[in-house]
Order: C-alpha cells, then structure tokens, then sequence
C-alpha cells in the first residue's frame, strides 16, 4: 500500500504596509506632507532597510482626529486577517492625532505580531519599550487642540470687525470690491428680493411667490451668481434654472441678513474635546 503524499502549500508573504494620511489643515502648511512626499519617503525607506512586498493604504483629506477612515480601516482588515507583517508611516502624526485612539491601535498592532515603524520619528517596536512615543502622541493631539483655537481666534476676530467667514453672499448681495468678506448690495438681485417680501407682506404664500418668480422666467438664485460671476454651476438643476421651489423663498424670507443685520460667528467649533465634532449655536 502507497503512502500518500500531501503537499503542504507555502503560506504567502505576508505584506509591508506603507500607510500615509494627508488632512486639510496638513495640505496648507507646505508640500513637506503631501501623499506624494510621503510615498516617496516610505517606498525609500522600505528599500533601503529591506522590506519588500510593499502595498500603500492612503486616507487623502482626512483629519488625523478621525478613527473610520477608508485607508485606514482597509490596512486594519489586512490587519486582522493576519496577512501584514509590517506598518511603516512616515511619522506618529500621520497614523492619528488621538492619544487613547492611537494607543489602541498600537495594541492592535502588537495583538497581531505586526512591527510598527514611525520612519521620520525613528520609532520601531522592534527596539522595544520608546517613552518618547507617548510624548510624541501627546504633542500631536495638543497640536490640534492648538490649531482650533487659532482658526476660532481668527473667525472672531472677523466677526468683531464686522467680517464674514467666507465670500459667499446670499441672493441679493455679493463681495464688495474692497473686501471680498463684506457685503455689498447686488442691485438686481436685491430688487427681487425686495419684491419678494412685498407679495409676503401683501398675504401671498411662499408657494405662490415661487411660481409668480417662475412666470416672470427669473433665475434661481444659484443660476443667477453662476451668470454674474462668469463660472460653471456646480449642481446641473433637474428642472430648468427658472423654476423656482417654495424652499428657496422660505429660504429668503427667513434670512435675517434681508433685515440688514451682519449675521457673525452664530455657530462655533467649541467643544468638550478635539475628538468631538459636535458644533454648538452661539446666541
């Protein structure tokens, strides 16, 4: 009788992951961040240290205070599928910006046997124990606390010199030419809106408005500021750009800018912590 031979399959490689995260915020201090950058850094440490069977996961756009990203959360599942041997990011800040949230994942990391690399940090699990690591998580979860007060700082400082936030002016008024964030009257636009509040004023409804506004054949507002400022739509309407929907002149009627009121800072990222996103109404 034949022994019979089992051919024991060689198990695969398991993988190198090079992980890199670009935010917003990270984008507006310099190119020294971008994805690009941090490919070229991590695919040159890789091959000068010897690690092969490399495979990138980004999160492009995404804040270091955010734990469900799609790179991310793909390099985790490769993770738990015990299929990378390897995590190399460029620096600490780059896998998060959360003490507690990247301490798990560190955990996560040693549960499954995977080496953990801060290249940039010279940070490696493999040396054992690095008390600098913590600090570093630390100074990285400050850093965001740090930027949010300026960035609120900033809009204050906006508001208390009569400043909006931003150049998009509502139907009727639009940048003046002396500063994009103040206001000035759009005279076409606000003649429409002046006749809007008198039909509201002479007891006509907001859904009879909407279709006087669509029998004269005038604009929405959006297709109008498109028209003025010479640039594309960003949404194609479904219906034709004269076809007016009660909630625009709701939308009008309820604007206390209309009263010729600046509207400022009446919603602030203020929160309990840098990991909430909860934004709070200021009265």
């Amino acid at each position: 009788m034949g022994t019979a031979m089992i051919a024991k399959q060689a198990e695969p490689a398991k993988t190198t992951a090079l992980y890199c995260r670009l935010s917003k915020e990270d984008f507006e201090t310099g190119e020294s961040n971008s994805i690009i950058h941090q490919k070229e850094i991590l695919t040159k440490y890789a091959k000068d240290h010897g690690f092969f069977n490399t495979r990138f996961f980004v999160d492009d756009g995404v804040s270091g205070t955010l734990f469900s990203r799609p790179g991310l959360d793909a390099l985790l599942g490769e993770v738990r599928a015990n299929r990378v041997a390897t995590v190399i990011i460029k620096d600490q800040s780059r896998i998060g910006r959360d003490v507690l949230e990247v301490g798990l994942l560190k955990r996560t990391f040693d549960e499954y046997n995977v080496r953990f690399i801060a290249a940039n940090d010279n940070f490696d699990t493999a040396n054992g124990f690095d008390i600098m690591s913590i600090f570093r998580d630390v100074f990285n979860e400050w850093f965001v606390a740090d930027t949010s007060k300026k960035i609120r700082a900033v809009f204050r400082a906006k508001a208390q010199a009569g400043k909006h936030s931003n150049s998009v002016a509502p139907y009727g008024y639009k940048p003046s030419e002396a500063d994009k964030f103040v206001w000035a009257i759009d005279e076409p636009a606000a003649e429409v809106v002046k006749e809007i509040f008198q039909m509201r004023v002479n007891g006509m409804g907001p859904k009879y408005i909407a279709r006087e506004l669509s029998r004269r054949g005038l604009k929405l507002p959006q297709a109008y500021k498109a028209e003025r400022d010479g640039v594309p739509l960003k949404h194609i309407p479904k219906h034709p750009d004269t076809n007016w929907h009660t909630s625009a002149v709701v939308g009008i009627l309820t604007n206390r800018e209309y009263t010729g009121r600046a509207i400022l800072n009446r919603r602030t990222s203020a929160r309990i912590d840098v990991r909430s996103k909860t934004r709070l109404s200021v009265r």
